[in-house]
């Protein structure tokens, strides 16, 4: 599938939670803070038992969300809107429109993880259309960089009721998907896409995956004389 990243010039990421309540209009990506409570806290760390040794008491601490470098969403080429109409403005009927995207990635083992991922965006009503309820498709597609396809697709119904005609915000999040994890650099192993379906029967393929830059450390300052 051919993806494109959320557009530079449109707002920063963005917590779902207060994106959603803000009913934004343009495309941003953000995370699902605040969306389940707690769900990015860490977990309970290992507690040792009394009357272990000092070698006993040396237990792992579980990884936690924060330490999961999660991917961001990416939108498909073509799928930030789905028209039904005329190819003339004045023969549209109603329009799907994304306006953010979202994402969390949450530990569930040293193995596994549990991803979620969230859309918000608006319906709109055109000049030949009218006030009612309108759905979509929207196809959610999670690409193993590592096996070079796809770990997870599907594609969910977007609803949205425009009972007074002028349109209606939707919102939507995945139910957790529980895909394999060999490290915490998720970001270089899984590429995220949403859009439209727009009655595609298959997604176009993926273009190539950039992993991201490394942090080059600050550098020091010359001491002084």
């Amino acid at each position: 599938m051919t993806a494109i990243a959320c557009p530079r010039p449109l707002p920063r990421a963005l917590s779902l939670a207060v994106t959603f309540a803000a009913a934004s209009l343009c495309v941003a990506c953000g995370s699902l803070d605040g969306i389940w409570p707690g769900a990015n806290s860490a977990r309970n760390p290992g507690v040792a038992k009394e009357g272990q040794t000092d070698a006993e008491k040396i237990v792992r601490n579980p990884l936690t969300a924060g330490e999961l470098d999660c991917p961001d969403v990416e939108i498909d080429e073509g799928g930030a809107s789905a028209r039904v109409g005329g190819p003339d403005n004045a023969a549209v009927r109603y329009q799907f429109d994304i306006n953010t995207t979202a994402r969390e990635c949450d530990p569930l083992s040293d193995t596994a993880f549990s991803l979620k991922v969230g859309v918000s965006g608006h319906l709109l009503i055109g000049p030949a259309g009218k006030p009612g309820s309108y759905s979509t498709g929207l196809r959610v597609i999670v690409h193993d960089e590592v096996a070079k396809k796809d770990a997870f697709s599907k594609v969910y119904k977007i609803e949205a009721n425009a009972d007074n005609g002028a349109g209606a915000p939707f919102t939507f999040v995945t139910d957790p998907i529980e895909l394999p994890m060999t490290r915490t650099e998720l970001a270089d192993d899984y590429t995220l896409t949403v859009g439209f379906d727009n009655g595609k029967s298959e997604p176009a393929a993926p273009k190539p995956h950039k992993p991201r830059a490394a942090k080059t450390p600050a550098a020091k300052a010359p001491a002084p004389d």
